[in-house]
């Protein structure tokens, strides 16, 4: 959870100071008052609904008053800027109980790229768009969102090697108790057979106990709209098993772990390039 809210707070202060940056160079251009003043407003007036449109993965958390973990999301959604609307689906942990769930609703993004999104039965989020998608805020709650970049997907799309994140919480009935993060690098292969194949090491540490990086066996399949499931067995640990959505291309993907009494999601991140065939 902290690496998110660091993720996102350092690329808020990135995107101000770039804007802040092309504003400056643009103004000091000129002398007049009235100038700047007409300058700024041009420099910030980029954004319309036109600025979130297509389809993003959305990977958002929940906690309670005191931090703690409460849900974990990992959304598709489908933005049409001509009607201001959005739908898709989330695979979303509520406590420990896993559950597939429908989402639409509307939005507005402002000519300064801040917007509102407005889901169906569900509270209202302020967002800031990016080049790449948009981060999104409300009370006990943060996310970000990343374009899918590809119109459709296969487990060839993800194949290579990615660094691998998740924290969260195990609940009780879960094979550890307490705050869990996960680390790796991680080898996404298709065998000969056309079977999507994982290997790799994961580390991390679940409560007060470190676990050093062990080898991992797994499995994982990516539909043609861009989602998928994955399989990760560390050695000598329980299997853990994830929701996927595929985003930039095959570039990363977003995340939630889908066994019962876990709160937990993240990311993987390419560290290769892609590969066209299979790899022995």
């Amino acid at each position: 959870m902290i690496s998110k809210t660091f993720r996102i707070a350092q690329m808020i202060v990135l995107a101000s100071f770039a804007l802040s940056s092309a504003a400056w160079a643009t103004d000091s251009a000129t002398d007049s008052a009235t100038d700047w003043a007409t300058d700024w407003a041009t420099d910030w007036a980029t954004c319309s609904n036109a600025s979130l449109s297509g389809t993003y993965g959305f990977l958002h958390d929940g906690t309670d008053s005191n931090g703690t973990p409460t849900s974990a999301a990992v959304t598709q959604l489908t933005f049409d800027s001509t009607t201001g609307t959005f739908t898709g689906e989330q695979i979303a942990s509520h406590d420990g109980v896993i559950a597939t769930e429908p989402v639409t609703g509307t939005y507005a993004v402002a000519p300064n790229c801040t917007g509102t999104g407005n889901p169906t039965g569900a509270s209202p989020f302020s967002m800031v768009v990016t080049s790449t998608g948009f981060l999104a805020v409300h009370p006990f709650s943060e996310g970000f969102a990343v374009k899918q970049g590809s119109p459709t997907c296969t487990k060839a799309t993800v194949m290579g090697s990615f660094g691998f994140e998740t924290t969260g919480v195990f609940l009780a009935g879960a094979p550890a108790t307490g705050w869990v993060a996960f680390i790796g690098e991680l080898k996404l292969t298709v065998n000969p057979s056309g079977e999507g194949v994982i290997s790799g090491h994961v580390g991390g540490s679940e409560g007060d106990t470190t676990l050093t990086f062990a080898p991992v066996t797994g499995s994982y399949t990516v539909d043609k709209d861009c989602r998928g499931r994955a399989t990760v067995t560390p050695k000598g640990r329980s299997e853990m098993h994830f929701s996927l959505v595929v985003v930039d291309g095959g570039k990363e993907m977003l995340v939630i772990e889908t066994d019962a009494d876990t709160v937990v999601s993240g990311t993987l991140v390419s560290a290769s390039p892609r590969r066209s065939s299979w790899e022995p």
